[in-house]
């Protein structure tokens, strides 16, 4: 990643918008990074190293995975500019079938408890799970009882998921 992301963003400074095709697929680069569009999903990855890919947005409540490292494991991450209430748990519904609960023991909430992260050994499971998905519902109740629902299609993941394989072994 360092040798093509410094060259691509060192050209990317004097361009707000410059895109060049890096792993197969035609990426933007920013300040930030470089950003590529997965068909309905967006991956990013930072001069760092750290890689991200956005699954969903709904009414200022974020899914995302994120990892640190090729060689790191997946994190399922929920951002939210309310508070997220850790304690309901998440649901999620795969390809319309049985709910599958992520119970609170599981959870890692930030101090504010505007993000939620599941731990690994779930996040890896869960990632798993999407990957052999045609579809997500995602549930995630914010403090006060409302419920925000997610309805994500995963028919671009394991494509968001080589790019930044390949990006993060450059």
């Amino acid at each position: 990643l360092s040798t093509a992301l410094t060259a691509f963003l060192a050209v990317g400074m004097a361009t707000p918008a410059l895109s060049a095709e890096i792993c197969g697929i035609e990426a933007t680069a920013s300040r930030a990074g470089m950003t590529v569009q997965a068909g309905k999903l967006s991956a990013q990855c930072i001069e760092k190293g750290k890689c991200s890919i956005t699954l969903s947005s709904v009414d200022n409540v974020g899914i995302a995975l994120e990892r640190a490292s090729v060689s790191g494991s997946w994190l399922a991450l929920v951002k939210s500019t309310s508070s997220i209430d850790s304690g309901a748990g998440f649901d999620l519904v795969f390809d319309g079938e049985d709910e599958t609960r992520i119970a609170p023991d599981f959870l890692i909430a930030a101090e504010d408890m505007k993000s939620v992260r599941v731990d690994d050994d779930v996040s890896d499971i869960v990632l798993t799970t999407m990957l052999q998905s045609k579809t997500m519902s995602a549930t995630v109740q914010l403090i006060g009882g409302r419920k925000v629902v997610h309805e994500i299609p995963l028919g671009d993941l394991a494509t968001a998921t080589k790019w930044v394989d390949c990006a993060q072994a450059k």
